[in-house]
This record gives C-alpha cells, structure tokens and sequence, in this order.
C-alpha cells in the first residue's frame, strides 16, 4: 500500500513522460495552454466541415518554456485526449532522436510518429471507401479484391468481409485495379500513399523521395487522405526542435507550403529560440508570426507545481482518502522542498522526488509523506543537495523542526547567543580568534568580546527584538562599547542598515549582519551537535564557514 491509501505510486517513474501518464495534467498555466490548442484544433476542424481544404487551413503552434517545464507531457497529453479522438491524427517526432536529420530521416520519424492504431484505421477506411466504389466500378472494384468466378455470384456483400481479410493479411490487392477505381477522385502521389499503405510498405519506400519537395508533397497527401477518409486534420508534432540547419530548412518548408488541413506544432526551449534567432531570422520571423504561442512561463512557480503532484493523486485516490488535512499537511512538505532547494524548481524535478519518496514512505509503511522520507529521498537521489543557503548541511526534517521556532525571537534569542559562545569557543580552539570574554565588561548589551588574529578588540551584540523602535535603542546602546572596542559586530534578523557609534581610534566600524532564517537554523543545529559533541571533520570545516559567514572570524 503506498501513502494516503493508493494502490499504486501516482507519479511518472521515468525522466520522459509516457502516454498513460501524460493524461494526468495539472497545473493552471498547463491547462490554459491545452485550452489554447484545443481551441485552435477545434477551430480549424469546424472550418473544414463539408469544405474543400485549401492553404489557407494551415495552422502554426508554438510551445515554448524551458527543459522539465512539461512541454512534452503537454504534447503528449494533446496527442492523447479522447476527446479530440474524432477530430485529430497526430504524428509527433522527437528531433533529438533524429540522426543524421537528413530528408529521409526526418521523413521516416513523421510516420513512425503516427500510431499504429491511427495507421490501421486509415488502411481500413480505404478499403470501405473501394467497398462503396463497387456501385459505380463493379468490375473494377472486384477485380481489385481478387474476386473469382464463384465469389463474384454473390455480388458485392461479400466486399467488407474481403476488406477484413485483406487486413488481416489472407488476401492482397490487385493494385492495377486499385490505381483505375482511385483515378478520378485522388492524386497519382495520394494514390502512391495509398498503395504502400495497404500493402504495409509505406515506411519502407521511404528512400524513393528524391527531395525536400518529395517529402513536403507526401505529408500533404497524407493530410488530405487523412481528412477525406477519417474526417480527421493532421497534427505535427516536433519536439526539442533547434537551431540546426537541417531541422530550419525542413521547418521552413513545412511553414511555407501551408499544408492544409493540417497543423505543425513545434516545441523548442528559450535557449533555442533565441538561437533560432542568430541563425535563421527568416524562420524566426515565420515563428513570431504563429497563430499561437504558448508560453509555458510560471509551470515552476510553488501553486503550479503544488497542483500539479496533487492531481496525480486525486487521480488515483479513488476511495477519496486524500482529505483538505492531508492536502495542507502536503502542501507544506511541497512549499519546504520548493523554498529551500532552488534547483528542483520544476515539474520534471518534483515529480521524480515525489515519485521517489513515495516508494520510500511505501517501504516503511507510512501513510504520509513527512519531511524524513523527503530528506532521505532527495539524499539518496541528489547526493550533495543541500538547503539554499545552509552552511550547515542541516537535514530537512532538523530543518523543518527548528524553522517552526525561528520566529518566536524571545525563545530563539537565547538559543543564538549560546550558539554564538559556543561558535567562538570553536573558532578560538582551532586557533582563529583570542581572548574570549563573555563577561561583560565593556557595555550595555554586549554579549562577548574577544580579540581577532590581528589584535583588534571584537564586541558581538545579538539584537533579535521585532520591535524597529527597541532595536534600534539596543543596537545604540551596544554602540557605545566602541570608545572601549576596536569594532562591533550587530548580529540581527531585522535590520538593514548601520546605526551610529565611533571606534576608540575615531573610525565608524559597527557591522551590523543580518541573519536570514536559514542562517539562524544553522546556527541553532551547530549549537545542537556542538552540545552533543558532534562537532567532527566535515562540520568542523563548516562551523568555521558559518563564523567567517557572520563576520566573526
């Protein structure tokens, strides 16, 4: 049993979305973006009811965001909806599996993108289509079907049956026949398509196009049998598309001949467009001209990616187990992981830590996903990860623990200037600074002097008070200790700027150091393994980071 009473793991295992998993899609900007494209399929497809396409029933997409944005599981999505199953045939190529992107390569991966099921249902409807032919071509029509001398005594019932047949491979075509009963209604190169369509060659004749021109007139016979049989417009689908020459050339084509009944969606990365842009500003300019441009800007912001992970449990929680509760208790894990760790700022890297620490809380039985699974996970999976800005290398759940009291300053105060004595005596012992004296002997709101390797006389005031008005007259007076010190270091949460006082020797040297909350956890969690005297090797290292990251030492 995995977490929240799911049967399976909900999340995506693999670094490229599957076409089961791409029908889950959450997130507001990822749903928008499908609503765009729904309605330019929608909108095309209504054009072309009972009419004639012409090049002006082209439509051009462009999908843009940057690598783990969700792009693919977009497109993927889009290919797969059930709901445009009567209205679309797509085709979607991969350009970066695409090598040497020559002509016939690039040709072959368009028709390896179709689905053999789409591919199976356009063999089909040629078959009915030479089926219904038998009224006006008898002859013809039945001599295509290899009908003999007893068959043709049962006149043409027995068609559909032969169709089935023939699909099934127990009997072929008479092509001769084919080509006379195809004449008048189709093209000799839509009649060629037809052809390596029915006798399963059409990948295989692949290396017969001559050219660029070859390849162009093909993927427009195919959008037109497309819609002439399947009442269906052609999509094309061309992911990580970049700035090679081959691939600009090919797209150039493709935009130009405004192949009807059809759209040509292309997929590409910030990086790439503005190198579209260098390299080609021709094309660059067709691209800024799309009927529509979908930026997927914002899918890495906290509420996309927090209903993101949340559909793909709503999706499986079919009991309903997944309450408002767990949702907030998630949803503060979601925020966690997304605050503290910049890098994982995106869909494709919080789906796979999700992905991975739900297997872990299954292992263990959890019904949850608490913050010692997710900082096992992103350990176990990101060696070397560490919160944004901890010095410390503070685990998540000792991170999580310490935070929720990182704001109440009259019990967080004490914890700090203990942690401060006790990082000096550190730093003292390993030979950084002198002459520790946490008496205090020089003023009003001191809370340790000592001396640093050069001789000057150090004072630390820490000034944790929420209230402006209270701290500025506690860091006044610590202020005053300058006629006696050489420099004051203002330890402080709150302040942005340096407050008065004047050194023995007449120079202005109060440093005031604001400690954001990461900080202030590091502080607390050295002070928390120095007690326990953890303080070994690595941490060792790190606490004189922290000290010189405070202006100590």
């Amino acid at each position: 049993m995995y977490p929240y009473g799911l049967g399976l793991n909900p999340y995506p295992s693999s670094p490229t979305p599957s076409y089961i998993d791409s029908q889950i899609l959450g997130g507001k900007t990822h749903k928008d973006a499908k609503q765009a494209i729904v309605t330019c399929i929608s909108d095309l497809f209504s054009k072309l009811e009972g009419a004639n396409p012409t090049d002006r029933d082209f439509r051009l997409i462009t999908m843009i965001q940057d690598v783990g944005s969700g792009k693919t599981h977009l497109a993927f999505h889009i290919k797969g909806l059930p709901d445009l199953f009567e209205k679309t045939v797509t085709s979607y190529v991969d350009l970066s599996q695409v090598s040497p992107r020559d002509i016939h390569n690039i040709y072959d991966s368009i028709l390896g993108g179709f689905s053999p099921d789409d591919i199976e249902s356009l063999r089909r409807n040629i078959l009915y289509f030479l089926c219904k032919k038998a009224d006006s071509h008898g002859s013809s029509v039945r001599k295509a079907f290899n009908y003999g001398f007893l068959d043709s005594l049962s006149g043409n019932k027995h068609l559909k049956q032969r169709a089935e047949e023939i699909l099934k491979g127990k009997h072929k075509l008479n092509f001769q026949y084919v080509s006379e009963v195809l004449a008048t209604e189709f093209s000799e190169i839509q009649i060629e398509i037809i052809n390596s369509l029915l006798e399963d060659r059409l990948r295989s004749d692949v290396e017969k196009i001559r050219s660029l021109e070859g390849v162009i007139n093909s993927l427009s016979a195919i959008a037109n049998l497309n819609l002439k049989l399947l009442n269906k417009i052609t999509i094309f689908q061309f992911d990580e598309f970049d700035s090679k020459k081959e691939s600009l050339e090919f797209i150039k084509a493709i935009i130009n001949a405004h192949i009807p009944s059809s759209i040509l969606m292309l997929i590409l990365t910030p990086c790439s467009y503005d190198e579209i842009k260098k390299e080609n500003s021709s094309v660059f300019d067709r691209l800024e001209k799309a009927n529509y441009k979908i930026d997927l800007a914002g899918s890495n912001t906290l509420g996309e990616l927090k209903d993101i992970i949340f559909e793909y449990i709503k999706h499986y929680d079919e009991k309903g187990n997944f309450d408002s509760q767990q949702e907030s208790d998630l949803e503060s894990k979601i925020k966690l992981v997304y605050d503290e760790f910049p890098d994982f700022r995106n869909v494709r890297s919080m789906l796979n830590i999700f992905y991975h620490a739900t297997e872990q809380a299954s292992k263990k039985g959890s019904y949850f996903l608490d913050e010692s699974i997710i900082d096992e996970t992103i350990k176990s999976i990101y060696p070397g990860s560490k919160i944004r800005g901890s010095v410390m290398n503070v685990p998540l759940s000792d991170f999580i623990h310490i935070k929720r009291g990182v704001d109440n300053t009259e019990m967080i105060e004490s914890d700090i200037r203990e942690a401060i004595r006790n990082l000096l005596t550190l730093t003292n012992y390993e030979g950084y600074v002198n002459e520790l004296d946490f008496d205090n002997h020089v003023g009003e709101g001191i809370d340790v002097t000592y001396n640093d390797t050069y001789g000057s006389k150090i004072a630390v005031s820490v000034v944790l008070n929420d209230e402006p008005i209270k701290m500025k007259a506690q860091i006044s007076n610590a202020s005053k200790s300058l006629s006696i010190v050489d420099k004051l270091v203002v330890l402080t949460g709150k302040a942005s700027r340096v407050l008065g006082g004047t050194s023995r020797n007449g120079n202005d040297v109060t440093t005031i150091v604001n400690m954001d909350n990461t900080k202030i956890v590091d502080l607390i969690y050295f002070n928390k393994k120095y007690k326990k005297q953890e303080i070994l090797n690595d941490d060792l290292e790190r606490a004189i980071t922290l000290a010189r990251s405070i202006k100590l030492c």
